[in-house]
């Protein structure tokens, strides 16, 4: 093999066009890793939600929260199976919910781009239920009180939600009473008040949306073949992680667009590449000459010239993190709150950021040198002694 010093001496020698190279491949990478950011960041914002041996019930067919509709003979039946796991009081760990939509910020004007985020009726063994939850500051709302907490996300984003303040929803007047933190989950996103006060403002009758259960740890199989079998009930169940990773396939759709966008930038840095590399062949015939007299074979040739491709595009790679990094600091993208719909999250870097921009480096370089290493390489011995 011929040896890689030789590969990063020529790339000193035209450190104008290799710059104006890396430049562009450092572009896309840096657009890629940011974009692996914000998917993380909102990808593991929907995950947190699950938690183990937590189970979510819905009507048959049904794949959201919103489109369900249990009855509460439904729920009592449910409820009674004896794979569900009780409070040490003898409690049935079970959750009945309704959901509906909720403007945080009515008073704001409409091009204020205010979100619609969720206000979420429980009862109070939701909160036992839900075991991530924690009150980071008041109480937890009481039974038949026109009371709501706030979602510390939510809290942070709209300073009208402030516990103390009162909330006009419907025709009534809630007060805000706490703010609760959920392991930054995307409940951090809601509102919760009492399951009761909140059927009474949507007028959901008889019923329930969801239920959200704790299972006895491998009783999950039990208990849904208990479900299918009874004719009581027509409902489905999968596990909290199972029906939460289904709600972020937006999430993929959303880094599809923006890997689109990369591709088409992607395609430019190839050429670029390629251009560079033609260049470095057509000014390095005498060389390529002499390595041949010296007994390196074609192949070897064309592997040097496509390793030079990839130390460039690399070292652009390099310089794309990098330029992320700070891109992220020093805006203050790492640290602020975005949404996407009602998911409130924090831009995420991973390693799987870092790992991705590098693969795409790789990539760009290994296509962009490819067709200048073959030119390279089939250079003729005699035509290449000849420019000497």
């Amino acid at each position: 093999m011929i040896p890689i010093r030789y590969n990063l001496r020529s790339l000193m020698v035209r450190r104008a066009t290799a710059a104006m190279t890396a430049s562009v491949v450092a572009l896309v990478v840096m657009l890629l890793f940011i974009l692996s950011g914000f998917v993380a960041g909102l990808r593991a914002t929907v995950m947190q939600n699950a938690l183990p041996d937590n189970y979510i019930v819905l009507s048959r067919g049904v794949t959201d929260e919103g489109g369900s509709f249990i009855t509460h003979e439904q729920y009592e039946i449910i409820k009674s199976r004896p794979q569900i796991a009780t409070t040490a009081d003898g409690q049935a760990l079970v959750s009945p919910e309704v959901i509906t939509g909720f403007n945080p910020d009515p008073a704001a004007p409409v091009t204020s781009g205010v979100m619609f985020t969720l206000l979420r009726g429980v009862y109070p063994i939701g909160y036992q239920v839900h075991r991530g939850m924690r009150l980071e500051s008041g109480r937890w709302p009481n039974g038949g009180a026109a009371e709501m907490v706030v979602g510390r996300k939510l809290a942070a984003r709209y300073p009208n939600l402030a516990v103390g303040s009162d909330f006009k929803f419907g025709p009534r007047t809630f007060k805000i009473v706490g703010v609760f933190s959920d392991r930054d989950s995307a409940r951090e996103s809601e509102m919760l008040t009492d399951l009761n006060v909140l059927t009474q403002e949507v007028h959901v009758a008889n019923g329930f949306e969801v239920l959200h259960v704790v299972l006895k740890p491998g009783t999950h199989d039990d208990f849904a073949k208990s479900l299918t079998t009874d004719s009581r009930v027509r409902v489905d169940t999968m596990s909290e992680q199972d029906f939460y990773s289904k709600q972020t396939q937006f999430v993929d759709q959303l880094r599809a667009l923006g890997l689109i966008v990369a591709l088409v930038l992607a395609i430019g840095s190839v050429f670029g590449a390629m251009n560079t590399m033609y260049s470095a062949v057509a000014r390095r015939t005498s060389e390529i000459g002499v390595l041949r007299v010296l007994g390196f074979s074609r192949f070897n040739v064309l592997a040097s010239f496509v390793i030079e491709s990839i130390v460039l595009a690399l070292a652009g790679g390099v310089l794309g993190e990098i330029l992320g990094v700070l891109v992220a600091y020093s805006t203050g993208l790492s640290s602020q709150l975005m949404n996407v719909g009602e998911f409130i999250f924090r831009f995420r870097l991973t390693p799987g950021a870092f790992v991705s921009g590098m693969i795409a480096a790789v990539i760009i370089g290994a296509l962009g040198g490819l067709l200048p290493a073959w030119r390279a390489s089939r250079i003729g011995l005699v035509e290449s002694l000849r420019s000497v």
